[in-house]
C-alpha cells in the first residue's frame, strides 16, 4: 500500500517580505507582468491530478482586510483544494495592543493559556466568517505551539493540529510513541496532530535533499505518512535578508519533481480525507516545558463575538470581525434569556455574517433576504408587502436596525406578525431614545444615500422614542425587552422580543 502524502502551502504575506504590496507579491506572485504565485501552483497541481491543503493565514484580515482574505481562500476552494486555517500570533497581537516581553514575535509558543485561546477563537470564528463552514486544521505561524494552544484548538473545535515536528520541537516536548518517528497521532478529546515532516523555505534546496528526507521519513514510520510544507512565495526566490523579489524558475521545476514523484510514489490526500479514515494512537507525553511570557494584566477589552481582544477605540467596531455594539448588545441580552433561534425556522431581514454566526448559528434554517440585491442574502423581498411568504410559516424574525429604514413601520410589523406561527418570536433592535417622542429625521438620504432612496425606497426615516416604540410594538406583539450591555463601550440597549400572541 502507497504511503499517504500530504502536500500543503502555508498562504501567507507577512509584512518585510515584499518591497511592494505583500499580497500581490508573497500570495498572487505578481511580477514581471505574470503571476507566480497560488494560481500557478494550482496549474502545475492540475497538471498532475494532486490535492493539496493550503493554510490561509488568518492575521491578514486584521493586516489587510476581509475582503482580501475571502478572495484568496475562494479561489483555492474554487480550484478544489482543502482551505484550512493557519495563524501568525505575533501580528494579531500586536493589532490587538497586547504587550509583553517578548523573545522576538510573540508567537504562539510564548503566549498564556488566556490569550491562546483569544486567538485560536479569532481563527476559529474568522474562518466561518469568511468561508462559511468550520476550520477543521490549524497550524500556527513559524509551526508555533504549546500546551496551551492544544487546549485551546480543542475548545475551539479544531479536529487536528499541523505544527508538531520531533526534532523542531525536542526541546519543548517530548513524547513515547508515533511522536517519536514523527507519526500522525491523537491529542486526545477528539485532536489529531499531522507532523510536518519537511518543509524546505523556498525551494531552493537540492532537490536529492528532498528524496533523501522522503525515503528516510518512509522507512522509519510504521504509519507510513510525509507531510511536506512549503509557502504560496515557494516559486520566488530573496535577496539578501527576507525579501522576496524575483521569479526563480528552478523553484518550479523542484515544484514538479516533486509533484510527479509524489503522484507515483504515494496516495496524496488532504488532511480532511485522511482524517475521515484515521484512527490515531493517543500520545504519551513525556513532558512540555514552556514558559509563557507575562502580558500587561489590564488586556483591554474582549469582543463577545469573536473573541478578539483590543484596546477601547473611537469607534464600536470590533476590528477583528466587524460586530457593532448592537451585537454584543443582542448576544448579551440572549446570553441571559436563552436564544429564541436555536433550532427554529428563522426569517430574517438582512442578517450579515456578524449576525448569522453570533446570533443565528444554531438556527434550524434561515432564510434571509432585503430589500436590495446584496450579496449575503437568500432572496429580495420587501419587509412591507412579503406577499410570497406563507401566513405562519417561522418560527421566529430577526430585524436589526431596520424599522427606521423602513416608510411604513407599522405594515412591516404586520407583515412580520402575519408570516409568525403563533408563539413565534420576533427579535428587534432600533436605535431610540428614552423620555423623548419619536421624532422624523430631517434628512432620509443620511445612511442610505439617493439611489437606494430612489429604488427601494430605503431611509433614515425616523427615531424612535422608547415609549412610543413599546406602544407600537405592543398593538402587535406582546413585549419583552431584555437589556443588553456592549462588552466594549460598556453601554447598555434594550432588546425587544415581541411574541405573536
Amino acid at each position: 500500500m502507497k504511503p499517504s502524502a500530504f502536500l500543503s502551502f502555508d498562504v501567507e504575506a507577512l509584512p518585510g517580505r515584499a518591497a511592494a504590496d505583500p499580497i500581490d507579491t508573497l500570495v498572487w506572485g505578481r511580477l514581471n507582468g505574470e503571476e507566480y504565485g497560488i494560481r500557478r501552483i494550482c496549474r502545475i497541481l492540475r497538471e498532475y491530478g494532486l490535492k493539496a491543503n493550503f493554510l490561509i493565514d488568518l492575521s491578514g484580515c486584521l493586516l489587510y482586510g476581509d475582503r482580501v482574505i475571502g478572495e484568496i481562500g475562494r479561489y483555492l476552494l474554487s480550484e478544489g483544494h482543502e482551505l484550512h486555517a493557519h495563524l501568525h500570533s505575533e501580528w494579531v497581537v500586536r493589532k490587538w495592543g497586547i504587550k509583553g516581553e517578548y523573545v522576538g514575535p510573540p508567537a504562539l509558543n510564548q503566549l498564556d493559556a488566556e490569550l491562546n485561546q483569544h486567538l485560536v477563537n479569532f481563527a476559529q470564528f474568522k474562518f466561518r466568517q469568511l468561508f462559511g463552514s468550520k476550520a477543521l486544521v490549524l497550524r500556527g505561524g513559524g509551526f508555533s505551539f504549546n500546551e496551551h494552544t492544544v487546549s485551546a484548538a480543542r475548545q475551539a473545535g479544531f479536529a487536528c493540529l499541523s505544527n508538531f515536528n520531533a526534532q523542531r520541537h525536542a526541546q519543548m516536548l517530548a513524547v513515547v510513541g508515533n511522536g517519536e518517528a514523527n507519526e500522525p497521532f491523537s491529542w486526545g478529546g477528539g485532536l489529531c496532530e499531522i507532523p510536518v515532516d519537511f518543509s524546505p523555505e523556498p525551494l531552493s534546496f537540492d532537490v536529492a535533499k528532498y528524496y533523501g528526507w522522503y525515503d528516510r521519513v518512509r522507512d522509519r514510520k510504521q504509519i507510513k505518512t510525509f507531510n511536506l510544507t512549503l509557502h504560496s512565495w515557494s516559486l520566488l526566490t530573496r535577496s539578501g535578508g527576507d525579501v522576496f523579489h524575483a521569479v526563480a524558475p528552478a523553484h518550479e521545476d523542484r515544484l514538479r519533481e516533486i509533484c510527479e514523484h509524489l503522484a507515483t510514489n504515494t496516495q496524496v490526500l488532504g488532511y480532511s480525507e485522511y482524517l475521515a479514515d484515521a484512527d490515531l494512537p493517543l500520545v504519551v507525553i513525556k513532558h512540555f516545558y514552556s514558559t509563557p511570557v507575562r502580558t500587561e494584566a489590564a488586556r483591554a477589552v474582549v469582543c463577545t463575538v469573536c473573541d478578539a481582544v483590543f484596546v477601547r477605540q473611537e469607534t464600536d467596531i470590533c476590528p477583528g470581525c466587524g460586530s457593532r455594539a448592537r451585537h454584543r448588545q443582542v448576544v448579551d441580552a440572549l446570553n441571559k434569556v436563552g436564544n429564541p433561534f436555536d433550532g427554529r425556522r428563522v426569517l430574517a431581514c438582512f442578517a450579515n455574517s456578524v449576525e448569522k454566526l453570533s446570533i443565528l448559528a444554531r438556527a434550524w434554517e434561515l432564510q434571509n433576504f432585503d430589500i436590495r440585491p446584496v450579496s449575503e442574502t437568500d432572496f429580495q423581498m420587501d419587509i412591507q408587502h412579503m406577499d410570497e411568504v406563507p401566513a405562519e410559516s417561522f418560527d421566529c424574525f430577526l430585524a436589526m436596525h431596520v424599522l427606521n429604514h423602513v416608510r411604513d413601520d407599522g405594515a412591516a410589523l404586520a407583515e412580520i406578525q402575519r408570516i409568525l406561527r403563533p408563539g413565534g418570536v420576533a427579535l428587534i433592535t432600533i436605535p431610540y431614545r428614552s423620555g423623548e417622542a419619536t421624532t422624523a429625521l430631517s434628512d432620509v438620504l443620511e445612511h442610505y444615500g439617493a439611489e437606494n432612496y430612489a429604488k427601494y425606497g430605503v431611509g433614515s426615516y425616523r427615531r424612535y422614542g422608547l415609549d412610543d416604540a413599546v406602544r407600537l410594538f405592543s398593538s402587535f406583539f406582546e413585549v419583552s425587552i431584555v437589556a443588553g450591555i456592549d462588552s466594549v463601550s460598556n453601554e447598555s440597549m434594550n432588546i425587544f422580543l415581541l411574541r405573536k400572541r
